[in-house]
Formats: C-alpha cells, structure tokens, sequence
C-alpha cells in the first residue's frame, strides 16, 4: 500500500508539473471530478447487474433443457415461427430477453446522462480563467442534487435489498412439490428438506454477497462525491497542493471502502442520506 501511494503521489506530481501554473487547479479538479464519474458508473453498473439478477433463473443442466424442449414440442399445437420457436427451446432465456423491467432501465440511463453531463463540466473549463472559476462555482447546487440521488439510491438498497426473485419462487416451488410428495417416507422427506435448505441459505448468502457488492459502490461514490463538494465549495481558497492531496485521500478512500467487513458497509450506508448535502 505504501508503494501504491507512493507511486500515486509520483505519477500526480508528474502530471501537474507538465502544466502551466493557470492550469494546475483546474486539471487538478478535474482529476477528483473525474474520481466521482468513475465510480458513480461503477455504482450504476452494480445497481443494474443487481436489479437484472432478481429475474435470472438457475442455470440448467443440458439434459433439463432436452427435457424441456422435448415436453414443449409435445404440448405446443401451434406453428412453430421465428417469434416463439426461443420459448420453445428455453422458456426462461426467452423470458429474461423480452425484459420486463424496460422501464427501471430507461430511468437508469437518465440517471447516468445526469452524472456524465455533470463531469462535463469540469472536462471544458479553462483553468486560471473567470469563465472556468463561474463554471466550477455553479456546479456545486448540480453536485448537492446528484449526491442527494446517490444517497436515496443508497438507502433504498439498504431497506429493501435486491433478491432473486426467479430462484427464490423456483425454490419455494421445490419445497412445495417436496411437502406435497406422498412417495417419501419421513426419513426421506426430511433428506430432501434438509438437501432444499442448503440450497435456500445459499441463494440467501448470494444475495447478501450482492447487496454488499453494490452497496459498497454507492458508499465510495458518495464520499467522493462528498470529497468533491469540499473542493467545488471551496476552489477559490485551495491551492494545488490541496488538490493533489484531495486526489490522493480519494485513492485511499476508495481502498479502505473495498477492505469494510458487509456490516461496516452497512452502517456506512444508512448514514450518507443524512450527510448527502453537507
């Protein structure tokens, strides 16, 4: 870690000392604005791999799909056309591709236009100018807003924590067929209740694993984000030093929220709506 931080703090001061002494602040700045960019699309892309597993399926074995295609030959009576044959060979598949969920989606990429046009602009303005000093106090209210909507994000996540929803009905499903199964004498049945609840608590620890996962993106979003607002408010009073170091904490931070125990990502979590706008 030393020599990582090192090596950070090299490349940075390498950096600013091939620019213009106008220019260092902005470049600077523009180096934490771009330190939130990154990880508000990381926290994005988490947030959709997350809502896109509650309808994943289990995946199948080769000869369950054989199975399946071959009971749904049986049963289907209509022709078969290039808009039904892929619910013909994989149900599930089929299902997941006609995306039900095409309305989270769309808000998702607004919310991602939102959060790139923010970076933007910091991308266009000139350093040491009047022009790039107005641009970099205006954004501050924009910043106060986005940070808001990453902390909303956030408890919504920690409230109600994404789940499986496919794997856990095909489960629940499973434990019904097991209960309503009259062949099983009790010493089986309660073979195959047990074998049902390895599969039960694994989904669950999946699920855990996830929510931390996409949890843990939002919190480093959101105190870049809070990091950022400091420097945003107070760019007039900073000097480059300040800014380097600002670059350097957020490296450091990011790497300690990747090293917190899923509770202390939890906590972590249920204090940022109270702290978005400070």
């Amino acid at each position: 870690m030393a020599f990582r931080d090192f090596a950070s703090r090299t490349l940075i001061i390498c950096f600013v000392g091939l620019l213009s002494a106008c220019s260092q602040k902005a470049e600077m700045l523009k180096l934490s604005a771009t330190q939130f960019g990154t990880a508000t699309e990381s926290a994005f892309d988490a947030f959709e791999e997350a809502k896109s597993l509650q309808f994943a399926a289990f995946p199948k074995s080769a000869d369950a799909k054989r199975t399946e295609f071959l009971n749904n030959m049986d049963a289907f009576t209509s022709a078969v056309t290039p808009s039904n044959v892929e619910m013909l060979v994989d149900r599930d598949a089929a299902t997941s591709s006609s995306d039900p969920s095409a309305a989270w989606r769309a808000t998702l990429a607004d919310l991602r236009k939102q959060y790139q046009e923010f970076i933007a602009i910091f991308d266009n303005i000139e350093g040491g100018s009047a022009l790039g000093a107005s641009a970099v106090t205006e954004s501050g209210p924009i910043l106060e807003k986005l940070r808001t909507q990453l902390a909303t994000i956030t408890k919504n996540l920690t409230q109600n924590p994404p789940q499986f929803l496919k794997k856990r009905a095909t489960l629940i499903a499973q434990l019904n067929a097991i209960r309503d199964d009259k062949s099983d004498d009790a010493e089986s049945k309660n073979l195959r209740y047990e074998m049902w609840l390895q599969s039960w608590q694994a989904l669950m620890t999946s699920e855990q694993e996830l929510q931390t996962n996409t949890l843990r993106h939002f919190v480093s979003a959101s105190k870049l984000g809070e990091k950022l607002q400091g420097q945003v408010d107070n760019y007039a009073k900073l000097d480059v030093a300040s800014l380097i170091q600002a670059v350097e904490q957020g490296i450091t931070l990011v790497d300690n929220i990747n090293n917190l125990t899923p509770q202390e990502v939890l906590t972590q979590s249920t204090n940022l709506i109270e702290t978005a706008t400070q």
